[in-house]
């Protein structure tokens, strides 16, 4: 898995700025509302979340479930309580610890997914759900098409968020900083936009974001699929921040969906995938 810092959906230790933060956050929480209407499970169950990232998904899902874990590779959450520093690939965890495993726009950023997947299927409890939300090719589009416009109204904002932080100073609680890029690496990811994901190209991860790939992606035995659930239009710059939900619903619903919920259920009698990690790892006490 990479660091954080490449997922631009998830909070990272760059200082973004505040409305920028603020806009991914409620992004998120809509995202998460409206793929946990297809989990049916209580509130005693354990569940771990795949890429905390800052925490914020995390905090949600402790409202919800009392007993909730999870992983990063690089960002440790405010409370580090149930977390651990690991990735995806060898999940620090033994076999069916799980009723739900959950990531946010971290599949993409893997560096090796069927062993991730695997490593999730070992650990869901039978009848467990695995809930994996992900970008659509419309997200994908509309980052290289908006690019021209929106790649320099970000590095303005990064810059503002850089010099206020740098005002403000450590009292203020906003992150150190580290120097901005120079010019020529600004205006190369202008006219070339940086590849998302850990896709070799910009071609390969628009192929890879359809719908028959994710499935193919998540796709292992005795996962049965739930629900596929179009969850909200918007891009990767924020473009018109805090308006129109009802309408980026509306265009979800209708093919224009940003992201995508994958829901699956874990089989019965399904016996678990050998993994090398899970004869001398436990689930930590919360």
């Amino acid at each position: 898995m990479l660091p954080q810092e490449q997922n631009l959906g998830r909070g990272s230790c760059a200082v973004q700025g505040d409305s920028w933060t603020r806009w991914l956050h409620a992004v998120r929480e809509m995202e998460f509302a409206r793929a946990m209407q297809h989990v049916p499970l209580g509130r005693e169950s354990t569940v771990l979340e795949i890429g905390c990232g800052d925490g914020l998904q995390l905090n949600l899902l402790r409202r919800r479930f009392e007993r909730v874990f999870a992983i990063d590779p690089a960002t440790v959450p405010d409370s580090r309580q149930g977390f651990a520093l690991s990735v995806a690939e060898e999940l620090p965890f033994r076999d069916q610890s799980f009723d739900l495993v959950i990531s946010s726009s971290v599949i993409e950023h893997l560096t090796n997914r069927p062993r991730a997947m695997a490593e999730v299927r070992r650990v869901l409890r039978p009848g467990g759900f695995a809930v994996h939300i992900v970008p659509c090719r419309v997200w994908k589009f509309t980052s290289l098409v908006l690019n021209p416009v929106g790649c320099p109204m970000r590095v303005a904002e990064k810059w503002l968020a850089r010099r206020k932080a740098r005002k403000a100073g450590p009292a203020a609680g906003l992150p150190s900083t580290d120097p901005p890029p120079g010019f020529l690496r600004v205006l190369w990811r202008w006219f070339r936009p940086p590849i998302h994901g850990t896709f070799p190209s910009h071609l390969a991860e628009c192929r890879s974001f359809g719908r028959k790939q994710w499935r193919q992606t998540f796709a292992l035995p005795g996962l049965q699929p739930v629900a596929e659930v179009p969850l909200l239009f918007f891009t990767q710059f924020g473009f018109l921040r805090f308006h129109f939900s009802s309408a980026r619903i509306w265009a979800a619903e209708h093919g224009f969906a940003s992201t995508l919920a994958y829901i699956f259920q874990m089989a019965p009698g399904i016996p678990p995938i050998e993994s090398t990690m899970a004869s001398k790892n436990a689930v930590p006490s919360l």
